[in-house]
């Protein structure tokens, strides 16, 4: 499932793919089971990310939050000062999102708000198979880095069996259910390679996706992290995308679109 929020943190639509006995979405915030975007974030969260456990905006300067009529919907990189990548599942009307930057809480209204003047998803995307899922999003105006505002660098290598990563995002810390945190959290992970990723998802894996967690499950991202980063030796590597409708269980890591297939593509819009 597509790691994106909505129920709880209300929106748009979810896709839900099943092959056999397996249900594959996209980790939207609108698939955490609860209202229609009436809900109120928890006053107190104790838990984590899947196995995580909060951070701060000064370990992740880059990381953002799409933000849908005052509710979290997914997560993003800053990779320059003008534009954010995600998940092309993540797209939504531009009026209706903002972009809310340099802060590690959703709650207290620090940070930077920035509009969406262009949305842009990758041209192959396939939103049945979760291929590609890839978005550009340009800000109305560039930011000011500071040390809570800060770029990152995009991964030009592909990731190797065994590589230690982490991910981070606003999603829920609790699944089955859902349980959604006033901080950002960040998990520890590992990337699988191509066998041990075949051996969970088979034919739905393609050369522009590959798969982080940790062998005994327990840690991973889940529904509201997509779109957000997956950071491998200080480059981002992934975008989170999609994983089984409970997450964090063994033998079923997360599905991450696989960056450096992306960067081509990436550079056309964007130098440096």
């Amino acid at each position: 499932m597509a790691r994106d929020g909505h129920g709880a943190f209300g929106f748009a639509p979810i896709f839900i793919l099943v092959v056999g006995l397996l249900s594959a979405t996209p980790l939207l915030a609108q698939n955490v089971k609860g209202g229609n975007g009436g809900e109120e974030l928890p006053e107190v969260d104790e838990s984590r990310i899947i196995g995580g456990k909060p951070c701060s905006i000064t370990q992740r300067p880059f990381q953002v939050a799409l933000i849908k009529r005052g509710q979290i919907l997914c997560g993003g990189s800053l990779i320059d000062a003008q534009w954010v990548l995600t998940a092309a599942h993540c797209k939504q009307p531009g009026r209706d999102l903002r972009v809310l930057i340099g802060t590690d809480t959703l709650r207290d209204g620090t940070g930077e708000v920035r509009m969406i003047s262009r949305s842009i998803v990758h041209p192959a995307y396939n939103p049945r198979k979760n291929d590609n899922d890839f978005m550009l999003l340009r800000l109305n105006r560039p930011v000011q880095f500071s040390n809570n505002i800060k770029k990152i660098r995009l991964a030009t290598r592909c990731p190797m069996d065994g590589m230690r990563c982490s991910v981070s995002g606003w999603g829920t810390t609790k699944s089955p259910g859902a349980k959604l945190p006033r901080n950002l959290q960040c998990a520890g992970v590992q990337a699988f390679g191509k066998d041990k990723c075949a051996r969970a998802y088979g034919r739905l894996i393609t050369p522009n996706m590959f798969c982080a967690g940790v062998p005994q499950g327990g840690i991973d991202s889940c529904q509201g992290d997509s779109g957000g980063p997956l950071v491998c030796n200080g480059v981002l590597q992934g975008v989170v995308s999609w994983g089984m409708a409970v997450c964090g269980r063994k033998g079923q890591p997360g599905v991450y679109s696989n960056v450096c297939q992306a960067v081509p593509w990436i550079r056309r819009y964007i130098r440096g």
